[in-house]
């Protein structure tokens, strides 16, 4: 796995974050934190898919790794002071390794994995606008993509995430 296999896959992740139905249609706040959120919970598809289909390791800590420095990067453009980064880079990777945990565990459980998945992007984005049921189908839309989806099509970048508001 190389250096532009990771940069692909974390620009296809991004790509997918800033799509506007998340935005019109599951009304996703644009702020910072919204944002952020969403990208993690793509984040968290792929590396679910990467540990279900046991890719790798090197792969998972590669994209880890950007995504933290792509973080330090966002968190210095805000203007946080640079005595100031590290600490809240700690608390957002802590928050993110909570989220990992609880959204992949929900992942698992096919019998109630819709409202599980309700219940903790209610709880992670926290916005009174925000259509948690159809934010959920996304999600759940896309596990049972990427439970079909070869690992050869996975490392060909031969694979879309999955919506219900794009024309395919």
């Amino acid at each position: 796995m190389n250096k532009k296999f990771i940069d692909n896959i974390y620009t296809k992740i991004s790509d997918q974050s800033k799509k506007t139905f998340f935005f019109e249609k599951i009304l996703v706040p644009k702020t910072f934190k919204a944002r952020l959120e969403l990208f993690e919970l793509n984040l968290i598809l792929i590396l679910w898919y990467a540990k279900k289909n046991k890719l790798d390791m090197f792969f998972s800590e590669s994209l880890l790794r950007k995504f933290i420095k792509d973080l330090e990067n966002a968190i210095r453009e805000m203007g946080v002071s640079d005595l100031s980064v590290g600490k809240n880079i700690k608390i957002l990777i802590e928050n993110f390794y909570g989220r990992l945990s609880s959204y992949t565990s929900s992942f698992e459980n096919s019998k109630n994995r819709l409202e599980f998945i309700k219940k903790i992007v209610s709880r992670n984005f926290n916005s009174s606008n925000l259509n948690y049921e159809k934010l959920a189908e996304y999600v759940d839309l896309n596990i049972l993509h990427l439970i079909d989806l070869k690992t050869s099509d996975f490392f060909e970048l031969k694979f879309e995430y999955l919506d219900n508001y794009t024309k395919k």
